[in-house]
């Protein structure tokens, strides 16, 4: 069969994101000192920048150390590291849809089995909140990576296709 889809971290990719990271948390530290009475939710909103792109660099910045390749999709299923160090062979899998969120694309996958490949991860922890929006058990991005989404969808396409859904 055709060559394996891998995807490791790239370091300009993740540390632009990482710099509009910052970006964000110096905007909320800079409205911080701003007291405007007309806009009385100005601080709360200010703390929820700086805590949450403040995470969101600090993932950033642990990716920088990340060697070994972030998602792998072969014959034998995916393995995504963002999701858990095991991988998924495809018959754990039902379907596979494209899901997009303001031009951010990503595949979202729904497993027969969700007890049996529980995530090991914070991005995992948080799939409840993708899922309550109708998004799979795993919605998988390459941002932050050296492959772009349409080789991603590809490789489903390759090794899977009895996922994909008509019309997609």
């Amino acid at each position: 069969m055709s060559e394996p889809f891998i995807a490791r971290v790239s370091r300009l990719r993740n540390g632009l994101l990482v710099l509009g990271a910052a970006g964000f948390v110096a905007a909320g530290i800079f409205l911080l000192g701003v007291d405007d009475p007309r806009r009385p939710m100005m601080h709360f909103w200010s703390w929820v920048a700086i805590v949450f792109f403040g995470a969101a660099a600090l993932v950033g910045i642990r990716q920088f150390f990340r060697t070994e390749p972030v998602v792998e999709i072969d014959a034998r299923g995916l393995l995504w590291r963002r999701w858990s160090d095991e991988r998924i062979p495809w018959s754990a899998f039902d379907r596979a849809e494209i899901g997009e969120i303001r031009r951010q694309r990503f595949l979202s996958l729904w497993l027969r089995d969700p007890e049996r490949y529980r995530s090991t991860s914070l991005t995992g922890r948080l799939a409840g909140a993708n899922k309550a929006l109708g998004f799979g058990d795993i919605s998988i991005n390459v941002t932050g990576t050296d492959q772009k989404f349409d080789a991603l969808a590809g490789a489903i396409n390759r090794y899977a296709p009895e996922l994909r859904q008509p019309g997609d």
